[in-house]
């Protein structure tokens, strides 16, 4: 459903481009809006604490740079229906990671990680078919989405596993 990928996408893109990128406070270690704040007041109460102690607040502007990226490219692949199955799988991990991270404060990240996971696994299952570049790989093994699952799972290990030895 091309409506859902737009809606996705423009979600995806408001987030790392006007809340991160064009905030110039978001990697700013003196304000209020610090990236590293937002990370160790998620990390409170969150189910994954030991987690983000350990991967992301060792070096927050890393974090946040990665998470800023990913934000962006999450949104410009969902919009143009490319690479949608390796978009949804990575931005999977990320809704999940928010999703445990900041539930628990009530804040409206519960609602909408929950409902971008949902959209995540229909574009994973079904990629994007309509108006889409993926449409023009429909058939082939580059629309198997055990494929791009693998591929995604293994992006976003590497970049886990890479935070985290660099924060030792």
């Amino acid at each position: 459903m091309v409506i859902f990928r737009l809606i996705a996408g423009s979600i995806w893109i408001f987030a790392g481009v006007f809340d991160k990128l064009l905030n110039p406070n978001f990697l700013n270690p003196t304000s209020t809006q610090y990236v590293g704040f937002t990370i160790q007041y998620f990390a409170e109460g969150s189910p994954i604490k030991q987690f983000l102690y350990a991967v992301a607040f060792p070096h927050p502007i890393l974090t946040g740079q990665l998470v800023m990226i990913g934000e962006i490219s999450f949104g410009v692949l969902f919009i143009m229906g490319a690479l949608t199955k390796l978009a949804s799988t990575v931005a999977f991990y990320t809704n999940l990671i928010y999703f445990l991270s900041a539930a628990w404060t009530g804040a409206e990240e519960y609602g909408i990680n929950l409902l971008l996971m949902a959209i995540d696994i229909y574009f994973l299952l079904g990629g994007a078919k309509d108006f889409s570049v993926d449409s023009l790989f429909q058939g082939s093994i580059l629309w198997s989405s055990k494929l791009w699952f693998v591929i995604g799972s293994l992006i976003y290990l590497g970049v886990v596993i890479l935070l985290y030895l660099h924060g030792l």
